[in-house]
């Protein structure tokens, strides 16, 4: 149990990160246009924020790599996967088809399944 709660701990960093990166790439959607608009992309505050979560859901990830079987938590990541979905659905108004719905089902029924092992 305790194994999950650090693997979901490390997923929403992750999640967030990547929200916080799609946020700064929405708001500077010249950044690959030149080496000057890369630049204000990646010194962006929200990007930056993005970064730093993603070092901290590492450290989390190096801690539960750690102390607990890799083949028990890695499949455990998938969770981000979900959350990634939904976040875009939720966040950025984004779309889904009845085909990547079942695709989501099958990704929590799997992490499940590994959570219960």
């Amino acid at each position: 149990m305790i194994a999950l709660l650090i693997v979901l701990c490390n997923v929403i960093l992750l999640v967030s990160g990547q929200i916080l990166w799609k946020n700064a790439l929405n708001r500077h959607p010249q950044a690959f246009r030149s080496v000057g608009d890369f630049f204000h992309l990646i010194i962006d505050p929200v990007m930056l924020a993005g970064c730093c979560l993603f070092v901290l859901a590492t450290v989390i990830w190096f801690y539960a790599l750690s102390r607990y079987d890799l083949s028990r938590i890695y499949p455990l990541q998938s969770i981000a996967y979900v959350l990634g979905a939904l976040s875009g659905i939720l966040i950025f108004k984004e779309s889904m088809s009845l085909v990547q719905w079942a695709g989501v089902l099958l990704i929590l029924g799997g992490a499940f399944l590994v959570a219960k092992a």
